[in-house]
C-alpha cells in the first residue's frame, strides 16, 4: 500500500476551461502510514506525449503545505485555484498530443514520493499577447529559455566550428560544384521566366484561422504563348513526431490535410496578355493548430503552382499559421471586381448572401435568425426524441465512456433535427463509406433550443440549400446520430438523405 493515496477534483466537473479562466478545486490525501513530510506541492504545467521527444512547458508550483509530520488515517484537504495558461491549446492527433495537468506530490524524505495527476481541457479564450492583429507574418511564441538549451546551443557551435576546420582542406573541391549546382539552379528558372515572365504572389494572410476565407492574389503576363494544365493551390498539413536524438533519431509523420484547388482551368495563356486575379479559397475547418516545438510539430503550408505541360512549372511554397479564430481579427476581403471564389470548393455562403429570402425546399428550409417561431417549430414534438438523447448526454459525466455508451444505443435510429448555424465549410477527409457526403457540406452549430454543440455531415445534394444559409440561420433536416466528439463536447451526426 502506497504511503498516501492522493485525489485531484476540479470545481468544473467537465475539466474544460478557456485560456485565462480560473481553474479551481480540491486536493485529498489520504495518509496510510506515519511518515515525515517535506512539504506537499501542487504543480500545473502542460507537456506533448505521443510518438515524439516530450516538450514541457514551465512548471508553476503551488506550496499546499511546509514541512510536516503526517499520521496514519489522517485525510488533508486542500483548495487550489489558478489561472489557466492561453497557449499551447489541448491537442490530440495522431502521433502527437498536448495536454495540460495539475499534478500533486507529497515530499517523503530518503523514499518514493506519493504523487498524483490528472489533466484537463484548454479551449481558445484570451488571446495570446504575441497576436497583434497583424497577419502578414508567422508569429513566434515566446518560450522559456534553460540553461540546459543554452549548454545545447554552445556544444553544437563549438562542433561546427571543428567541423569548418577540419573540412577546410576540401573547399577547393567543394567551390567548383556548388557553382555547377548554382548555374543549373540559375539556369532552370531562366526557362520558367522565359514562359510566364515575372510572377507577383501575395498570400496577405499567413496567419490563418479555419473555416474562413483566405486570400491570394496571382498575376503575370507571359513572354510567350504556352498552354497550362492550370494553375492550382494545395493546402498541405503534417505532424512531425521526432523520437530519440543523433544518428538514433526517427521522425513519424502523418499527413492530417491534402487539398487541390483549381484556381484556373487548364488552357492556353497569351504572350503579353497579363493574367490577374484575386481569388478567395475557404480554408478547412480543423482544430490542427500549428505546433513548432523542436521534436513535435504540426505544419501548414500552401504551395502555389502553374503546371506547364512538358515544362519545367512555377511554384512557390509559404508557410502557413493555423491558430483559432478566437485569436484573430475580423478577415477583411478583396474588395474588387475580380474578386471570386475558386470553382472547384466553395466554404461558406458567399459574403452578399444571407441578407435576403432564402430558397426553400420541400425537406430543408432556412429561417431569418431574429424569428423565435423557427426554434419553436424546430423543438417541438418532432425533434422530442432527439433533445431526451440531448438531456441525457448532459447529465453524464464528461470523463468515462457514458456519453459515448449512450450515443453507441442511438445506432440505427432517424431523428429530425434543426441546428442553429455557427459555420458551414465543405466536407474533407470524410471517414465513411458513404460516397454521398465525399463532397458534400459540413455544419457545426448547436441543436435548436438546446446549448448542445453539434457537427451534421451532410449530402452533396443538398450543397444548393446550405450555400445560401448565413450564420445564425436555422436549417433542418433528417439525421442519424454517429459518435460522440469529447474534445469539443459535441455530437456528430450524417444526414439521412430524403427519398
Amino acid at each position: 500500500m502506497a504511503k498516501c493515496d492522493i485525489r485531484i477534483t476540479f470545481d468544473n466537473p467537465d475539466r474544460t476551461y478557456i485560456g485565462g479562466d480560473t481553474v479551481s478545486g480540491e486536493v485529498y490525501v489520504q495518509v496510510n502510514e506515519d511518515i515525515r513530510c517535506n512539504g506537499i506541492v501542487l504543480t500545473h504545467y502542460w507537456k506533448t506525449h505521443g510518438r515524439g521527444n516530450t516538450a514541457r512547458g514551465e512548471k508553476h508550483e503551488i506550496q499546499l503545505t511546509d514541512s510536516v509530520p503526517l499520521q496514519a488515517g489522517e485525510e488533508l484537504k486542500f483548495s487550489f485555484d489558478f489561472a489557466a495558461e492561453i497557449w499551447p491549446l489541448t491537442y490530440h492527433g495522431h502521433y502527437i498530443n498536448v495536454d495540460h495537468f495539475v499534478h500533486v506530490g507529497v515530499d517523503v524524505p530518503w523514499a518514493f514520493d506519493p504523487k498524483h495527476e490528472e489533466e484537463y481541457i484548454l479551449l481558445p479564450g484570451e488571446r495570446p499577447p504575441e497576436f497583434t492583429g497583424a497577419r502578414g507574418e508567422v508569429i513566434e511564441f515566446e518560450k522559456e529559455a534553460t540553461e540546459a538549451k543554452g549548454i545545447a546551443k554552445v556544444i553544437l557551435f563549438i562542433i561546427v566550428a571543428i567541423f569548418l576546420i577540419l573540412f577546410a582542406a576540401f573547399a577547393i573541391v567543394l567551390i567548383p560544384i556548388l557553382l555547377i549546382s548554382g548555374g543549373i539552379y540559375w539556369g532552370w528558372k531562366k526557362m520558367i521566366a522565359s514562359r510566364v515572365g515575372e510572377v507577383k504572389l501575395k498570400m496577405p494572410h499567413l496567419v490563418v484561422g479555419p473555416g474562413e476565407d483566405w486570400p491570394v492574389e496571382l498575376s503575370f503576363t507571359p513572354k510567350k504563348t504556352f498552354p497550362v494544365n492550370g494553375i492550382t493551390v494545395k493546402i498541405f498539413a503534417q505532424e512531425a513526431a521526432t523520437s530519440g536524438s543523433g544518428t538514433n533519431s526517427t521522425t513519424h509523420r502523418h499527413t492530417l490535410h491534402e487539398e487541390t484547388h483549381t484556381l484556373h482551368p487548364g488552357g492556353s495563356l497569351l504572350a503579353g496578355e497579363e493574367f490577374s486575379e484575386r481569388f478567395t479559397i475557404g480554408f478547412p475547418e480543423t482544430a490542427a493548430w500549428s505546433i513548432a516545438e523542436s521534436d513535435n510539430k504540426v505544419t501548414w503550408s500552401a504551395q502555389i503552382r502553374i503546371d506547364i505541360p512538358r515544362f519545367p512549372d512555377w511554384s512557390k511554397k509559404a508557410e502557413l499559421q493555423v491558430v483559432p479564430l478566437e485569436f484573430l481579427d475580423a478577415a477583411t476581403p478583396f474588395e474588387s471586381e475580380k474578386s471570386r471564389r475558386a470553382t472547384d470548393h466553395t466554404f461558406g455562403p458567399p459574403a452578399a448572401i444571407g441578407t435576403g429570402p432564402t430558397p426553400e425546399s420541400e425537406n430543408q428550409r432556412s429561417d431569418s435568425p431574429e424569428s423565435p417561431a423557427s426554434d419553436a417549430a424546430a423543438t417541438g414534438e418532432d425533434m422530442a426524441p432527439l433533445l431526451a438523447i440531448v438531456n441525457e448526454i448532459e447529465q453524464a459525466g464528461r470523463f468515462g465512456n457514458e456519453r459515448s455508451e449512450i450515443v453507441a444505443a442511438t445506432e440505427g435510429h432517424t431523428y429530425e433535427v434543426a441546428v442553429r448555424i455557427d459555420r458551414i465549410s465543405t466536407t474533407f477527409g470524410f471517414s465513411g463509406d458513404d460516397a454521398a457526403f465525399e463532397n458534400g457540406r459540413t455544419v457545426v452549430g448547436t441543436i435548436a433550443g438546446t446549448d448542445q454543440k453539434v457537427q451534421l455531415f451532410a449530402v452533396e445534394a443538398s450543397n444548393n440549400s446550405l450555400d445560401y444559409l448565413a450564420r445564425g440561420g436555422s436549417w433542418q433536416t433528417l439525421a442519424t446520430v454517429k459518435t460522440w466528439d469529447s474534445l469539443y463536447d459535441r455530437l456528430v451526426m450524417h444526414e439521412v438523405p430524403f427519398d
